[in-house]
């Protein structure tokens, strides 16, 4: 019975280990693909990460597949930093909406391109109509491969729950003219019309993925799908573009820290 036992110990270290290279070659090739450089972890992010709506739905989490690195824009510096985000309620089982109007949620797992500017920026979030809208549960395999929803299912426990909605983001949207599909959520209605009419806009146009949302706060911009994670290093580089896309906009359309113009 020794036997059985230490080579069942070995077969588990084996497996962790393989896990863990795996891993290790997916954050390599993900990082290669986007112009990055892996990171161990989420400690150079600032805490406003932590202030957006994106970590109330995920009420936190486990973060992997981390990449960073500094993109030169004519308009300033953008120090980039994507991962995948394993949500703490798709660990327990769960998920959650925004409570705003119209609501939406984001997938267990999602992938994330935080910008860092020279900029302090309100707490404005823009969504980009798409399948997050539609509340949908899990499916049936998600819950089937997930132990905890299984036993939730099993249970007749509840999934999902209303997140608890940031107090900088009133429920109902802004009446700011954008393109189509796109809505608006923050307390300053005045400074995301002018953001808007300073070429944001336009950056919302092209930025075109459907079930984008957008988030700024403080030197943050913060890009994610809400729907589901990207899968491949090609759709992990797409998802970066799109956040400097984005940044870039930013940029552009707001002034410096010192009060100097954005371009």
């Amino acid at each position: 019975m020794d036997w059985l036992f230490y080579g069942a110990l070995a077969a588990g270290a084996a497996l962790y280990a393989g896990r863990g290279l795996i891993r290790g070659q997916r954050q390599e090739a993900a990082a290669d693909a986007a112009g990055l450089v892996p990171a161990p972890d989420l400690s150079h992010v600032p805490e406003a990460l932590q202030q957006t709506a994106l970590w109330t739905l995920a009420d936190g989490g486990f973060e992997r597949r981390i990449a960073t690195g500094t993109v030169a824009s004519r308009s300033g510096d953008i120090e980039l930093t994507a991962f995948d985000l394993e949500t703490l309620r798709e660990r327990r089982g769960e998920w959650a909406w925004l409570p705003v109007e119209p609501p939406f949620r984001v997938a267990g797992i999602v992938s994330v391109a935080a910008c860092r500017l020279d900029r302090e920026l309100p707490h404005l979030l823009f969504k980009r109509a798409g399948r997050g809208d539609e509340l949908a549960d899990d499916s049936a395999g998600e819950r089937a491969t997930n132990l905890a929803k299984a036993a939730r299912s099993a249970l007749g426990m509840k999934r999902s729950y209303p997140a608890e909605l940031p107090k900088t983001l009133p429920a109902t949207p802004l009446a700011v003219a954008l393109p189509a599909q796109w809505r608006a959520y923050g307390t300053d209605a005045v400074y995301a019309g002018e953001l808007a009419k300073r070429g944001f806009a336009a950056t919302l146009t092209a930025a075109g993925r459907r079930d984008l949302v957008i988030e700024l706060l403080g030197s943050l911009v913060v890009v994610y799908p809400a729907a589901r994670d990207v899968g491949g290093a090609d759709a992990y580089a797409d998802l970066t573009a799109t956040a400097i896309a984005v940044a870039e906009g930013v940029l552009s359309a707001t002034p410096r820290r010192d009060g100097s113009p954005g371009r």
